[in-house]
């Protein structure tokens, strides 16, 4: 991992490549997706096992906030999650704040607490 600085991005400030980089060092190479589960209810569906499931439901290894470096309105939220159904690790990326949708604010708020901070090197 390159960690250089780069003059447009505050010192210390990881970049969602390098999170996502060290989430999939970690085992979590998957993306779950905001859905709605056939009542109508905002969930996570798993790409891997192809199911719907409550937020709730996911384990939640850690979860990390970014912000732009030219604009700090680009807010991001990762979560490293466990599915419920098949224990497929991934990752939910999504926006927060202003710019997130009511479906994926719903499934913010959901998510259980995370067990521990982001990784900062692989298992």
């Amino acid at each position: 991992m390159n960690h250089d600085p780069d003059p447009g991005i505050p010192s210390g400030a990881l970049q969602l490549i390098e999170v996502l980089q060290l989430a999939e060092a970690n085992g979590h190479a998957t993306e779950f997706e905001v859905a709605a589960d056939a009542s109508g209810h905002d969930c996570l569906w798993c790409p891997y096992c192809e199911v719907e499931s409550s937020a709730s439901s996911y384990e939640r290894a850690w979860s990390l906030r970014l912000e732009g470096a030219s604009d700090p309105a680009d807010m991001l939220h990762v979560s490293a999650l466990t599915c419920p159904n098949c224990a497929t690790r991934g990752v939910f990326i999504a926006p927060f704040g202003p710019a997130a949708s009511q479906r994926q604010a719903s499934v913010l708020r959901a998510l259980p607490k995370a067990q521990c901070a982001i990784p900062l090197s692989p298992d």
